[in-house]
């Protein structure tokens, strides 16, 4: 049998597991017996060919469209003697079993192909593939040898790996040569990159173009015997706080030191639930909150974690739940971290883990992996940044079966005079999970206006102790950082619920957009702030007038990425057609 992974990494954790060694004369890991060889890439060892390669005359950047009929692919000279071993060993091996193990997601799917195409193999009656989510210990994959499935099982994952690869090709070779040819500068476009830059300056032109209102709150204040004090707000008779005037806060002076006159107490129950488990969006987010670490950094620091130490599960997973069959596992993992970390046995009495929980076990969300959980207790010699990613998956996985934190919304009514006043808060019946929080974030920020806590108020003996206005003004939207970017990819509708939106990109690759277009110089990044810079917003321009504007429209890119999902091969016919007809005519001048 031959095993193909993608890491050398990896396939030393398989010879250690199938007790094989290293044979400098065949550049690979093999069992003495020589039943078993296992042959490693380095992520991609080949790339598209350029344009001249299906026809010189496509070195001149004027002749369009390139619309290769099939692609081609070339040797990347950097990992050329890598790539001659891999080839002669899936030659000499193609008649045996062949084990696909390359990373289990839809780039690994292609870095496998790539390499059974460049072999020759066609047949793929023999070939098997490994796809697991834990770390790669010597357990997971003897288990998953034998779990694994026939190659044909994924053929849907590689043409959707090969129809992304593909249009990218076409839309970033022909829309960069369209757009250069009029201008005197290089101008790269990209079929994602481009409608996030599109995103990015439509933010903004909102911030710039936004014209701040001026408005008034009259804050009161309401004390009690106890001399505790809670604040208000005057309401008007439709219950609104916001007037256009100061004037009324000295109209009511005459009232302070009166008591106030209880007209309704509304009540109502309602809980925070604990946060889903992490998918790799949500941990580059939080760790750009906490940490100020770029996505391309997280991504980095968590495969360390999964790859090196094995303390977490496979890292680039959309998904935020466990599949149903992994309810055992997580059991003896709970159990096992409440006694390795001993600040969380305070939850020993409290979690519950079983299949009812549908935000945690739930097939009908779960895509190819399951949210990335921790696994084992991070080594002794982890650094300090492996460390705080390490804890924010530790800590979401040991929270994720606490209790909800439960409270009573109060919103009370009141009157003093003739003028009506309003008084927010909430009671707090059971802190549930925020009472083993560390990282404030996980508070859900739409909640912090109910911050304030009414516990065993007497609403029938407050008095009106203060009155003043309050200038305040209409806000802006704010800035794209890197974590809002991401999440703004992840869903580009800005639509919530449980149904799963396409977004723009994949998870592993969101995070490559920013960098793209900061060494292109379409962006800068300012005090955290993403902002269009007069280079990206001459690349707009310039498309906004020619066949090619369709890259900057966020809503036709997602309608892109839903017919990738659903029909690959489809979805690159169209993109061709797309490309040779926008890519026909003249480009306008600037």
């Amino acid at each position: 049998m031959l095993i193909l992974t993608e890491k050398p990494s990896v396939a030393k954790d398989f010879a250690k597991a199938l007790g094989c060694t290293y044979s400098t004369t065949e550049k690979c890991f093999k069992k003495a017996d020589g039943s078993v060889y296992i042959a490693n890439c380095v992520g991609h060892l080949f790339e598209l060919d350029e344009p001249a390669s299906y026809n010189p005359e496509f070195k001149n950047w004027k002749n369009l469209p390139i619309v290769p009929d099939q692609f081609h692919y070339h040797v990347t000279p950097s990992v050329k003697d890598t790539a001659k071993a891999v080839i002669n060993l899936l030659k000499k091996h193609k008649s045996d079993e062949i084990l696909i193990a390359t990373d289990a997601d839809r780039e690994g799917e292609i870095i496998a192909r790539e390499c059974l195409k460049a072999a020759g193999i066609t047949d793929t009656s023999k070939i098997k593939r490994f796809w697991v989510s834990q770390a790669m210990t010597s357990d997971v994959i003897l288990d998953g040898i034998q779990k694994a499935k026939a190659l044909a099982d994924y053929d849907q994952l590689a043409d959707q790996g090969f129809a992304r690869q593909h249009s990218d090709w076409l839309v970033g070779i022909n829309g960069t040569r369209f757009i250069t040819n009029k201008v005197a500068n290089l101008f790269t476009v990209g079929r994602v990159q481009t409608s996030v830059l599109s995103a990015i300056s439509a933010r903004c032109s909102s911030i710039a173009n936004f014209k701040a209102e001026k408005y008034y709150e009259i804050a009161a204040t309401f004390a009690v015997p106890n001399g505790t004090l809670f604040p208000g707000l005057l309401v008007d008779t439709a219950g609104k706080s916001r007037f256009n005037e100061a004037a009324l806060a000295p109209k009511l002076q005459p009232y302070l030191n009166q008591p106030a006159k209880l007209l309704k107490l509304k009540s109502e129950k309602k809980e925070i639930l604990p946060p889903q488990l992490y998918s790799l969006n949500d941990l580059q987010k939080d760790a750009f909150h906490y940490f100020n670490y770029s996505a391309e950094m997280t991504l980095y620091l968590v495969q360390n974690l999964y790859e090196n130490y094995k303390c977490v599960s496979y890292p680039r997973t959309p998904s935020k739940v466990m599949g149903s069959q992994n309810v055992e596992l997580c059991k003896n993992l709970y159990q096992k971290f409440l006694t390795q970390y001993l600040e969380y046995f305070v939850l020993h009495p409290f979690y519950k883990i079983d299949a009812s929980n549908k935000r945690i076990f739930n097939d009908a969300q779960l895509e190819a992996h399951h949210a990335i959980i921790p696994l084992a207790k991070i080594p002794a010699g982890a650094t300090g940044d492996e460390e705080n990613i390490y804890n924010l998956i530790l800590e979401r996985f040991m929270l994720a079966f606490a209790p909800a934190h439960v409270y009573e919304k109060q919103i009370a009514m009141l009157s003093v005079g003739d003028s009506q006043f309003k008084i927010e808060g909430r009671k707090v019946l059971d802190e549930g999970w925020q009472k083993f929080r560390r990282f404030t974030r996980l508070l859900k920020e739409a909640d912090s206006d109910e911050i304030q806590l009414l516990d065993n108020i007497d609403w029938n003996n407050l008095t009106l102790t203060a009155v003043k206005s309050v200038q305040k003004t209409t806000k802006p939207p704010k800035h794209f950082n890197e974590a809002s970017i991401l999440a703004f990819m992840e869903n580009p509708k800005g639509e919530s619920g449980d149904k799963k939106l396409v977004g723009l990109g994949t998870p592993a690759t969101r995070h490559t957009f920013i960098p793209k277009l900061l060494r292109s110089k379409y962006i800068e990044v300012t005090n955290k702030n993403i902002l269009i810079t007069k280079n990206g917003e001459k690349l707009l321009q310039l498309i906004a007038k020619t066949p090619l504007s369709a890259l900057a429209d966020v809503e036709e890119t997602t309608r892109w990425e839903e017919k990738l999902a659903q029909n690959p091969i489809l979805f690159e016919a169209d993109i061709k057609s797309y490309v040779r007809k926008a890519v026909s005519g003249e480009v306008l001048h600037a």
